[in-house]
């Protein structure tokens, strides 16, 4: 086997153990991964024992991946734009697709069994959202110093998204205030436009593409597919 195809065989096993990976985002977030068995690891992964071993010869291996994961395409994955009405408003629309998945992986049952089991883990996903965080409040100030977004306080927003998140994320509060996520969502991401945007920024958005994304988010956060 030449180095390319060595290169090939690393990037696409790589590849594979991020997939596995992944599958156990959506069930940790809702029951943590304190009691979590190799087996039931398995059957999240779909894979039998002996393969599981095959890819992933420790639990510490699997949550250090899962560690990874999460920073690097969850809280790591978002695009920032620089300059110009368009560019801003792509941004917004990023950055709020991405404060409402950082919300639901981020749960607080995911991050308490993370600080008491792998707190270095923790610790470095700490340091990814306050970084993400601080990236989010510079985007917001350059657009209100370009009068395209209003003046507001940049760390009231992200404060705000990440507590308005956790409730529409919630399906006991959906249903005691009879909403639908899909509704939920789609009409926050609306109320944030009008508080955020300047009127002639808000005129010239187009919310096409935003709205299929929206509808893609609530069947990840949903089903997790």
């Amino acid at each position: 086997m030449d180095t390319n195809e060595a290169q090939g065989c690393r990037y696409t096993d790589e590849s594979t153990k991020t997939k596995y990976v992944a599958k156990l985002l959506h069930p940790f977030k809702t029951n943590g991964f304190q009691h979590i068995r190799m087996d039931d690891i398995a059957k999240y992964m779909d894979l039998s024992k002996a393969t599981l071993y095959k890819y992933f010869p420790s639990r510490d291996e699997i949550f250090e991946r899962l560690a990874e994961l999460f920073i690097t395409y969850i809280v790591g994955g978002e695009e920032q734009a620089s300059e110009g009405d368009q560019a801003l408003i792509k941004g917004f629309q990023t950055s709020f697709a991405q404060s409402l998945v950082i919300a639901n992986y981020g749960t607080e049952v995911f991050y308490q069994d993370m600080r008491e089991i792998y707190p270095i883990l923790m610790g470095k996903i700490d340091v990814a959202v306050s970084m993400r965080n601080e990236r989010l409040r510079k985007f917001y100030e350059n657009g209100m110093k370009e009068g395209l977004f209003n003046p507001l306080n940049a760390v009231i927003l992200i404060l705000q998204d990440d507590l308005m998140f956790r409730h529409l994320l919630d399906p006991v509060y959906l249903m005691k205030n009879n909403l639908t996520l899909r509704n939920a969502i789609h009409d926050y991401y609306q109320i944030k436009k009008l508080q955020m945007f300047t009127p002639e920024l808000y005129a010239t958005t187009d919310d096409a593409e935003m709205l299929t994304r929206i509808e893609y988010l609530v069947r990840k956060v949903s089903y997790g597919v």
